[in-house]
């Protein structure tokens, strides 16, 4: 399997006509050839996920995420519902609960379930270019890595 391919503009690589339309080409496919996102949420998303959708679908159009990401954008918003309502919840009810069996107080267990929202809300995020480090690495190109040879480790020639 080889490297992840590159945008062409991020690239540090010197390529010939032929290799940059190839890339180009394979580009254009990757993105603009496919359907679009659609500019309104799904009906089947609650309230919250829905305020999220439209508040970020605008600056989405302008990055490579298409309709097959759709089921990724959805999650997000999902997930971003779970993490509000939890915070809420929380906050009404305070994030340490007394134990009866213990007989001591112990951290609420939604703040489990506020953790996990968070790890997916940060997943998908960074899958859609919705964090600053994503978005970088998606433009921006790496460093190429030099494979070390014995001679260069041990010395010779």
């Amino acid at each position: 399997m080889g490297r992840k391919l590159k945008v062409v503009e991020a690239t540090k690589k010197h390529l010939t006509k032929e290799e940059k339309e190839v890339r180009e080409t394979a580009q254009e496919k990757a993105s603009d050839g496919l359907t679009k996102l659609q500019i309104t949420p799904p009906k089947h998303l609650n309230e919250v996920a829905r305020a999220e959708y439209r508040r970020i679908i605008n600056d989405l159009q302008s990055l490579p995420i298409r309709n097959l990401d759709r089921a990724i954008l959805e999650t997000y918003c999902s997930w971003y519902s779970v993490y509000k309502e939890v915070s809420f919840k929380l906050s009404e009810t305070g994030y340490t609960v007394f134990d009866g069996q213990k007989g001591m107080i112990v951290p609420s267990p939604l703040i489990i379930t506020l953790e996990k929202a968070s790890s997916n809300i940060r997943s998908t995020a960074s899958q859609l270019g919705l964090t600053v480090d994503s978005r970088m690495k998606m433009y921006l190109p790496k460093k190429e890595e030099k494979s070390e040879s014995i001679f260069d480790k041990f010395g010779g020639r």
